[in-house]
């Protein structure tokens, strides 16, 4: 998390958005400084805020989900800075340090046994509904930088806080081996179909869409009680437990 006192704004880090290449910026060039810590909520910024630190312009960024999932694939099979062969301890939570370490260890560990593809991690490791922990602030946000727009809406962003952007955001941390394209690794009517039913629903909340020639699955999404009931136990956990 960023705040900057000087131009009252508060950067709400969203992991697999570029978060990192944003707050390196907004720390060298805006006036920015580390607060709290990385993924932060913005309800724990509010439990220590000051009332004026309360009215700063809150940002955060948003990505396509089905991009993050083929993103991190490759961050497991590419063992990413080494994150996953020798996994370092999480900053929070004692579900974040344990468990999902043991998490990120069994997704590295099954694609590096079985030289698994896209398809069948995808398959194996989603089985219910999508969501991030977006859904629990980032509609009551002043603006969102979407990683599809990077460059344009950190620029926007800057505008509306009232800074003169210095220079373009230097080129992101690219993932090894993922092409761009990342809709191409959905490369059959069953997994399309999967990631209409699982993904579908947090798409249609945030504004994303799926390509108009997938056919296969429903394009908002499978069961709303589905829905809204896995959302209600992460919403406990991301709260209360991580």
């Amino acid at each position: 998390m960023v705040i900057s006192h000087r131009h009252k704004y508060l950067f709400v880090q969203l992991p697999q958005t570029a978060c990192t290449t944003v707050q390196n910026e907004l720390i060298e060039l805006y006036d920015g400084e580390k607060i709290l810590f990385k993924h932060a909520l913005y309800s724990d910024f509010l439990k220590q805020a000051s009332a004026a630190e309360k009215e700063y312009f809150v940002f955060s960024s948003l990505r396509n989900p089905l991009d993050i999932v083929v993103s991190k694939y490759f961050k497991y099979k590419t063992d990413h800075v080494g994150a996953y062969s020798s996994p370092r301890k999480k900053q929070f939570g004692f579900l974040h340090k344990h468990l999902l370490r043991v998490w990120d260890r069994n997704r590295y560990q099954f694609i590096k046994d079985d030289n698994a593809d896209f398809g069948a991690f995808f398959d194996r490791f989603y089985r219910l509904p999508y969501s991030s922990w977006a859904i629990l602030d980032h509609h009551n946000f002043d603006y969102l930088i979407r990683y599809e727009h990077l460059q344009a809406d950190f620029a926007t962003m800057l505008d509306k806080v009232g800074i003169e952007a210095k220079r373009p955001l230097p080129a992101r941390n690219v993932t090894g081996e993922k092409k761009k394209d990342f809709w191409s690794y959905y490369d059959s009517p069953e997994l399309r179909r999967k990631a209409m039913t699982l993904f579908g629903r947090y798409m249609h909340e945030f504004g994303y869409t799926f390509p108009e020639d997938w056919t296969e699955g429903p394009r908002e999404g499978g069961s709303a009680f589905q829905y809204n009931t896995v959302n209600s136990l992460r919403k406990l956990y991301w709260r209360r437990l991580r």
